[in-house]
């Protein structure tokens, strides 16, 4: 009896370390962010004024401890419309990822890191979704299927890159490269996309200080390749921002230059936005973004025409 005794403790020891190497959890999160809107664009017949869900989502994000340092991980995310409660596929992001001291691999459906460590980062606002978005920026490579690889970090120094394979795709394989550094406040980072011939360079910065954080990105895209054939062009944007107690001030002005091959297709954006933080999770904010268009330029649900979008909304994290 001892010695089943003594056999039963240490197979249980056994079953015990193996748990605790393959430890597992799987995280509900998303956002619900709703806006009263009121917009009203040049030349058409009237303003317009409705709710409005801006980036709402929903998602599973799952990891396991594999032991010897590695980490399998997962994520499904698919956007809600917060107004009505309609729901597409999972096509946010899907994907699943290996992760150890050599880095993080991924692979699946997800947006470009050269979006994401650009553009993105400096939307301090209202996180780059809803009326007041970047119109401006140029996305060669969007959410779309991939492999992935990204380093772990190099004394501060990040870098991803994600490849998709044409067979997936039925044309030219999208890329992307990435790199992020931070040294302190300062933190920089560079983007570099391409799809069909259509390739978009990308510098950002941003700096906090105290309760002041200043961001902002330069762009350069060129399409001259592709049927489209709008050429190349420069834009750049500047965000800033003001915190003070639960209070936030932002505002951020973007630009675009003339398409090479497009004449009179200039464009400013600019958002002036205040947020209330209720709590870490949950905000009360408004915001005004204008954007004025040359006749011939591309950008925005009325190319060409100058538009001007009131909103005041709820955002909440889970």
């Amino acid at each position: 009896m001892k010695k089943t005794a003594i056999h039963l403790t240490a197979l249980a020891a056994l079953f015990t370390g193996v748990a605790a190497h393959a430890q597992s959890s799987v995280t509900l999160y998303g956002r619900v962010n709703t806006t009263v809107e009121y917009e009203d664009v040049d030349g058409t017949s009237g303003s317009t004024t409705g709710l409005k869900s801006s980036g709402s989502f929903i998602g599973f994000k799952g990891t396991e401890d594999l032991g010897n340092g590695l980490t399998a991980s997962f994520v499904l995310e698919r956007e809600v419309d917060a107004t009505t409660g309609a729901s597409t596929g999972f096509e946010r992001e899907t994907h699943v990822a290996l992760s150890g001291g050599f880095g993080t691999v991924k692979l699946g459906n997800y947006n470009s890191t050269a979006y994401t460590y650009t553009a993105d980062w400096i939307s301090l606002h209202n996180h780059d979704v809803g009326s007041s978005a970047d119109k401006l920026f140029a996305y060669p490579v969007t959410n779309t299927s991939k492999i992935g690889y990204r380093t772990p970090s190099l004394g501060g120094l990040v870098l991803e890159v994600g490849y998709g394979f044409e067979d997936n795709h039925g044309n030219d394989s999208p890329y992307d490269l990435s790199a992020t550094y931070q040294a302190g406040a300062l933190d920089l980072g560079f983007g570099f996309a391409k799809w069909n011939d259509w390739e978009a360079y990308t510098l950002r910065a941003l700096y906090t200080t105290g309760p002041f954080t200043l961001g902002g990105y330069v762009q350069y895209d060129d399409d001259s390749e592709i049927s489209t054939r709008y050429g190349d062009r420069f834009s750049a944007r500047l965000a800033g921002a003001y915190t003070v107690g639960n209070s936030e001030f932002h505002l951020n002005v973007g630009w675009a230059d003339d398409y090479e091959n497009l004449s009179d297709s200039a464009a400013v954006q600019y958002t002036l936005a205040y947020n209330y933080n209720l709590s870490k999770r949950t905000k009360l904010y408004g915001f005004y973004t204008g954007l004025e268009s040359d006749n011939g330029a591309v950008y925005g649900n009325n190319p060409g025409k100058d538009s001007s979008t009131i909103a005041v909304g709820i955002r909440h994290l889970f």
